[in-house]
């Protein structure tokens, strides 16, 4: 009796592991999919820094420039109320701007007529704040603008960050891309493949199971291929093909 009923117990074990899901290996089935994506990245807005001086040391005339992405350019030129004569250089191609001054005027105090100045034109196009003797213009879109200049003034105009226009290209097959595959419910890669020339990938030799396949996309916080695009798939029937969704990533 005792051996019937061992015998029943390995009958009873057998058939239980011959309905258990072993996600791994030597199986007849395939997970396959696509991978497509876009080079797209974010760009960066252009900061000045614009350090003043005293009335003193400016001239009558003296002027400097800024620009803007597309439209009008400009001159600022100062024009010291003492002087009777026509200041303005007349630059061909900008619009000029007067900031009155006089040689007694502070340094904070030229520093607040320049952004004063600035706002008047150029406040739809830069966000300015002013600390001391210094300006600083922040772009309001990410964009490539034309350097500044100080030109004839004693200023010191810095670029702090150089603009840079967002980037959204064409969302295309991606090839040569590295896929990878995660048995059952682990933390790492068990095997990966690359994908074709039209951006098709495919796993074989799959046992019946749970699976995890996943790409790395770009970062828009870092821009570093460090996010993980991952799909669950279920292969519940053995010579069967498992099609993923379409991976998309940006790189």
């Amino acid at each position: 009796m005792k051996k019937k009923i061992q015998i029943c117990f390995v009958a009873a074990t057998l058939l239980f592991a011959s309905c258990e899901k072993m996600a791994g290996p030597g199986g007849s089935s395939m997970i396959r999919g696509f991978v497509e994506g876009s080079n797209t990245s974010t760009g960066k807005n252009e900061k000045i820094e614009i350090t003043v001086t005293r009335g003193i040391e400016l001239e009558h005339g003296d002027y400097f420039v800024l620009n803007q992405p597309s439209g009008q350019n400009f001159y600022f030129w100062f024009d010291n109320e003492a002087w009777v004569s026509n200041g303005d250089p007349s630059l061909t191609g900008r619009t000029g701007v007067a900031i009155s001054y006089t040689y007694n005027d502070a340094d904070t105090t030229i520093a607040r007529k320049v952004e004063e100045a600035i706002d008047s034109v150029l406040g739809l196009v830069y966000v300015s704040q002013r600390n001391g003797d210094m300006i600083q213009l922040s772009a309001v879109s990410n964009v490539e603008i034309p350097d500044p200049d100080d030109v004839t003034t004693s200023f010191i105009i810095d670029i702090a960050q150089q603009g840079e226009s967002d980037i959204a290209g064409e969302v295309l097959p991606i090839a040569n891309e590295r896929v990878y595959l995660i048995y059952g419910d682990g933390q790492f890669f068990n095997e990966s493949t690359r994908t074709g020339a039209f951006g098709d990938f495919q796993f074989d030799n799959l046992q019946v199971g749970d699976y995890q396949v996943y790409v790395m996309s770009k970062d828009p916080t870092t821009g570093e291929m460090t996010k993980q695009v991952l799909q669950k798939i279920n292969i519940a029937a053995e010579e069967s093909i498992n099609e993923t969704s379409t991976f998309s990533i940006t790189y």
